[in-house]
């Protein structure tokens, strides 16, 4: 996939994996936390990576990634021009992250929702928050009792006992399937909640529908949305000024006749932003031709 993928190709055999002597290079801590990050979250673009793992600085980033690279630890392109340079493990980088995950699909047509969540992600975390990525999550959920052993050690104490597959991490929907969230985040006091990262406006009878089994799960969840889909949760001022309500008023998760409080209740509703300034431009232009702007 593109001209790096390539160069990695060719020069993977020359070097090493950064961890003998010889290799001509040396791992290190960011350069595992980058890996870890990028098998958990999928695909990062060059500039989550500086973020999470060298303050900030691009140069240092682009540097270490291209050792990455060329060790086949990473996957590098840059087809997508809004997102410059998007990353993700190769099999051998996903190995050494040693997060238990394999290596994530190339990104597709759905690069920008995995960038926003990604980006919501390494936030929280930066945030100084444990969070579990959808992937994370579906891994201990694959397994019986391994979803409940993962919150013990995180110091959760409120897991459903026979759960179903799912109805540990995520929140069950109707008699047979459940909703897998965006993230998930372990509170202060040992609760869990979830993020969604809402890009474009669902249909309306899949809104109520996951918003209903959050409420019927007391799982607390927030909405990280761009302004179509805030308008759509939490509704607005509509002729005359008077309070329209959203979705959320529907199903009893805010109140009526206003927005999100902010205090009390399970539902959090905050507007979409990113610490890459590609992935908020874009989720921002994105919102604007849903708006017709």
């Amino acid at each position: 996939m593109g001209i790096y993928r390539e160069r990695a190709e060719r020069r993977r055999r020359t070097r090493g994996t950064g961890e003998a002597r010889g290799d001509g290079w040396q791992r290190t801590e960011e350069d595992e936390h980058l890996l870890r990050l990028a098998t958990r979250y999928s695909t990062l673009t060059l500039h989550q990576a500086a973020y999470a793992c060298w303050g900030g600085r691009i140069e240092a980033a682009r540097r270490r990634v291209r050792l990455m690279t060329e060790a086949g630890l990473l996957h590098r392109d840059a087809d997508v021009r809004w997102a410059r340079t998007v990353l993700w493990p190769t099999g051998r980088g996903a190995r050494i992250a040693g997060t238990g995950l394999g290596a994530p699909r190339p990104p597709g047509e759905r690069l920008l929702h995995r960038l926003a969540v990604a980006d919501a992600g390494i936030r929280l975390e930066g945030e100084g928050h444990r969070v579990l990525s959808e992937r994370e999550v579906h891994a201990a959920e694959a397994v019986p009792g391994r979803a409940a052993e993962l919150l013990a050690d995180l110091g959760v104490d409120q897991v459903p006992p026979g759960a179903r597959r799912g109805e540990t991490l995520a929140v069950p929907v109707g008699v047979r399937a459940v909703h897998w969230p965006d993230l998930v985040v372990v509170l202060p006091g040992g609760r869990l909640a979830a993020v969604e990262v809402e890009l474009t406006p669902k249909p309306a009878a899949a809104l109520r529908t996951i918003l209903r089994a959050y409420k019927q799960a007391r799982r607390p969840v927030a909405y990280l949305a761009t302004e179509p889909v805030v308008r759509q949760l939490q509704g607005g001022p509509g002729p005359g000024g008077r309070w329209v309500d959203g979705t959320a008023h529907e199903v009893g998760l805010l109140p009526p006749g206003g927005p999100d409080p902010g205090t009390g209740g399970l539902l959090r509703v905050r507007p979409f932003s990113a610490v890459d300034p590609a992935v908020a431009c874009r989720a921002a232009q994105q919102a604007a031709r849903l708006r017709g702007g």
